[in-house]
């Protein structure tokens, strides 16, 4: 008897002991935002049967449910699913999809016109996503884009909301890299931080043949060639003279020389001197004239008649003057 009642004793104080330290679990606070606030409403409708034309709230088509849903937070859409498409700007990446945009589907026939539209749920990864739609079928359900039949129709996305631009945005922004990642940039594209100081040196360019020996060597098509030029007084042989270009006083002077594709080489001159030695015989050019002969040879117009009493009114080509001392 006294065992038993020790056992009640001791059993209602652990009763009382545990009821002491329970607490209430405080609710689950979840922060949504407009797009999950949609979806939200549009499950209260879940299983509400599917009628043509239908605009809820009992009974609704694809495109009924959708501007039902969005003209309870002040939407208009279009009474259409074609309609609605052509009304939202267009998401082509489904990477780039955000919970509470549309997504548009062709219809029964593969045609790539619109026929069905739904409302994106729940982001998954590789690109797929849940969505929120009235069907045919069931009524309004939640499906997944990887079923074989919505898999084959989807076409793309549109977007009422604008917050979810703003959500794409922060999503593209590249992650900082940190300074080792950085590091590895930039020996892969070749920087290699141990060598970015040392010095590179520049081999001085040899010297540049001379102007005889360059016009001796067979001509390519095109050449150019670099020579320093060297005073007219400069002797071509003998002993070189202290040069101010070599003591770095005076930068060198270059020219450039074209060779053209082929050098001609005129006809040796006939001998001007006469068989006597004694005077010169010039042979007439075309265009030329007693007064340009005659500074030529460094005499006057009269000599030379007086020279060639044989001259006539006009210079004849190839005609030969004799040229007196």
């Amino acid at each position: 008897m006294h065992k038993r009642t020790a056992l009640l004793i001791l059993i209602g104080v652990l009763m009382a002991s545990c009821g002491v330290r329970k607490t209430t679990a405080p609710p689950d606070k979840k922060i949504t935002g407009i797009g999950q606030d949609i979806i939200n409403f549009g499950m209260r409708y879940l299983n509400k049967p599917y009628r043509p034309a239908g605009k809820g709230p009992h009974a609704f088509d694809c495109s009924g449910f959708t501007s039902f849903v969005f003209r309870e937070f002040g939407y208009r859409l279009s009474s259409s699913s074609a309609g609605q498409d052509r009304q939202l700007p267009s998401i082509m990446q489904r990477e780039h999809l955000q919970v509470g945009d549309l997504v548009f589907f062709e219809g029964r026939a593969h045609n790539g016109q619109v026929g069905h539209v739904g409302i994106v749920k729940e982001l998954l990864p590789n690109g797929e996503f849940r969505f929120l739609h009235a069907s045919t079928a069931s009524g309004v359900i939640v499906s997944h884009s990887a079923e074989p039949y919505y898999a084959s129709r989807y076409l793309r996305g549109g977007r009422v909301l604008k917050e979810n631009n703003a959500l794409v945005a922060a999503k593209r922004i590249p992650k900082e890299k940190t300074k080792e990642e950085k590091r590895i940039d930039k020996r892969k594209n070749g920087f290699n931080p141990a060598k970015a100081n040392e010095q590179v040196l520049i081999e001085a360019p040899k010297a540049k043949a001379d102007k005889s020996q360059i016009l001796d060597q067979p001509i390519r098509e095109k050449q150019t060639l670099a020579v320093h030029t060297r005073p007219l007084s400069q002797p071509e042989s003998g002993p070189t003279p202290k040069n101010p270009e070599r003591e770095g006083r005076i930068p060198p002077t270059i020219k450039t020389i074209i060779l053209p594709d082929t050098i001609s080489v005129p006809e040796p001159a006939e001998s001007n001197l006469s068989a006597d030695g004694s005077s010169l015989q010039h042979l007439v050019e075309p265009g030329e004239t007693l007064y340009s002969i005659s500074r030529k040879y460094e005499c006057t117009v009269a000599q030379l008649k007086e020279w060639n009493p044989h001259l006539g009114a006009v210079l004849r080509r190839g005609e030969k003057l004799l040229i007196r001392p």
